[in-house]
């Protein structure tokens, strides 16, 4: 699509006047020139031919007559008086609703002579300066005409040009707040000053409580004609201090002298109270710490803990800058209460509100089983023996004993919840044979705790051990420990010594020991094969031998013979 574009009046134009458009929003400018354009409506056609159609659309405006002249306020000349070649700054505002389009300053002379300087604008402001010869009274005014000629003046207003200033600065008001401050905290010092030409500068002289001076400008720091300062002090004690004003002739005044004092008035504070962990084990370290800050210096802090038996602390902690800690065990179970207590070297004091930590018993018992040992063979009553302690003191342990018969397949108890008194006596009457036993041995402190032992295996025979009576043998005779011959009774019949050979057997424990005793009275213990004793002593007629055999778990078993033996030695 090919399009152009034209108006029907001068004051206004298009841009483009042409183009060609595929579809898309083509953007027309319109500039509008009212120069020249008499009040009233004004109209303009502006046509859009293409080789898609035409259309027209109507422009209008509308002209109004401008009958406001410009304002002009806020007129000031600075500084009145001033002293011969000082300078002297005329300044105002003027606005328009159409448009400022001169601005001047009048100005008479005492010699009654008039001039005329346009003024210069700067940030929204009109403003001329200069310097001046001649001492008198000068008469100015503002004039101002805006674009559409409608101007303005202001009133005749007055500045002064003199020969000398002789006057000095005049303080007022002088104030201090607060006349006692806390140490580290700002002390307002704030005071009035004026002068007939000009404010050079503003000084306070402070004398220090060590007599050391400090002499500072606060001639930056004001708001109108009241200066101030705005500051702390690092000394304690009573501070002395007066204004000092100087104008820009150089005339000077000084106020009355004032005073204040600074003292520590604060006490500590107290911060990031902690107890880490808040939960511990008795027994183990719980660190209490907290920041602790003042604004001249801490002295001392004091850590006050309340244990569960209502007992106390109360102890000095240590710091590392400003974070005090103490890092201790604690052996009670329980909650512990505890609060912090901070002195400045001022005196001051404060403390904490109450905290608290709790301790409790998160270890189980230890325990050690003494008894059996391993690889021991027992059987009938046995004797566990075992040591069991706590972390915890004063803490009552409740032992129970289990066994297993096969290597701890399955469990069995023997005793629940008995007293620690480090022994128990085991019955194991009934019990199957086995080497594939273990005990297990807990104990269970007032928190709950378990702690156990497991046993190695140990093996537990309550069958008695077989034994064969070898020689001599009944119906059979001996001739000095030889056997000659046998005989038609039941004893044996010996002649000179003879060697009694017995054969014990035990397939799981094992034999310990063999006994020969004769008529009762013990004679000899063998504890290895072979399992023999030469009975050789005087004696003479019938007589019993027996013979005892012992396994490893204690079972026992007898035999015994009836001989007739003739041993004269």
């Amino acid at each position: 699509l090919t399009y152009s574009l034209s108006e029907s009046c001068g004051w206004v134009t298009v841009t483009p006047t042409g183009g060609t458009s595929t579809g898309e929003h083509d953007t027309i400018t319109v500039n509008i020139d009212t120069t020249g354009l008499s009040v009233g409506v004004h109209t303009c056609d502006i046509t859009i031919t293409s080789d898609g159609g035409s259309g027209t659309f109507t422009v209008q405006v509308t002209i109004v007559a401008d009958t406001t002249p410009p304002e002009i306020n806020n007129i000031d000349a600075s500084p009145s008086p001033q002293t011969i070649n000082g300078y002297v700054n005329i300044s105002c505002t003027i606005t328009d609703n159409v448009g400022v389009d001169e601005a001047k300053v009048f100005i008479t002379y005492p010699d009654a002579s008039v001039h005329e300087f346009d003024l210069l604008l700067q940030r929204g402001d009109y403003y001329f300066t200069q310097q001046y010869t001649v001492a008198g009274i000068y008469e100015y005014y503002i004039y101002a005409k805006d674009v559409n000629g409608l101007d303005t003046a202001s009133r005749i207003l007055q500045f002064e040009i003199i020969e000398t200033d002789e006057v000095p600065p005049v303080i007022t008001d002088v104030a201090v707040s607060p006349a006692l401050q806390d140490f580290g905290e700002d002390i307002t010092i704030s005071c009035n000053v004026t002068d007939n030409v000009g404010v050079a500068d503003v000084r306070i002289r402070v004398t220090y409580p060590d007599d050391s001076i400090q002499n500072f400008s606060i001639y930056q720091n004001h708001t109108g004609d009241m200066f101030y300062s705005i500051k702390s002090y690092q000394l304690m004690g009573a501070y002395e201090f007066y204004i000092y004003a100087v104008d820009t002739s150089g005339n000077g005044n000084v106020s009355s002298v004032y005073g204040f004092e600074i003292d520590d008035l604060s006490p500590p504070v107290i911060e990031n109270v902690s107890a880490d962990p808040p939960t511990q084990n008795v027994g183990d370290h719980v660190n209490i710490s907290c920041t602790v800050t003042d604004n001249v210096e801490v002295d001392e802090v004091f850590l006050i803990v309340i244990y569960p038996d209502d007992s106390h602390i109360n102890i000095s902690i240590s710091h590392t800058d400003s974070v005090y800690f103490s890092n201790r065990a604690y052996s009670l179970i329980g909650t512990y209460e505890f609060y912090l207590y901070a002195l400045d070297t001022s005196g001051h004091s404060i403390q904490t509100e109450s905290h608290t930590f709790e301790m409790q018993d998160l270890t189980p018992p230890e325990v050690e089983i003494v008894a059996p040992a391993t690889g021991a063979k027992v059987g009938d009553d046995v004797l566990i023996k075992w040591n069991a302690t706590d972390n915890a003191a004063n803490t009552t342990l409740l032992i129970t004993i289990k066994y297993s018969p096969n290597n701890g397949i399955t469990w069995h108890n023997i005793v629940t919840d008995t007293e620690n008194d480090g022994e128990y006596v085991w019955n194991t009457t009934g019990l199957d044979d086995s080497n594939e036993y273990l005990l297990e041995i807990s104990a269970k402190d007032a928190s709950n705790n378990v702690g156990k032992a497991i046993s190695d295996e140990f093996t537990v025979d309550n069958t008695v051990p077989s034994i064969i009576i070898e020689k001599p043998e009944g119906g059979k005779m001996y001739v000095f420990d030889r056997e000659v011959l046998p005989l038609v009774c039941k004893k044996a019949f010996i002649i000179g010594k003879i060697t009694v050979q017995a054969t014990p057997s035990d397939t799981l424990s094992g034999i310990a020991k063999v006994e020969f005793h004769v008529d009762g009275t013990y004679k000899a213990q063998v504890t290895t094969s072979p399992y023999e004793w030469t009975w050789d002593e005087k004696i003479f007629g019938a007589h019993t031998i027996k013979v005892t055999a012992y396994d490893n778990a204690g079972n026992k078993i007898e035999k015994e013979i009836e001989v007739f033996i003739i041993n004269p030695l």
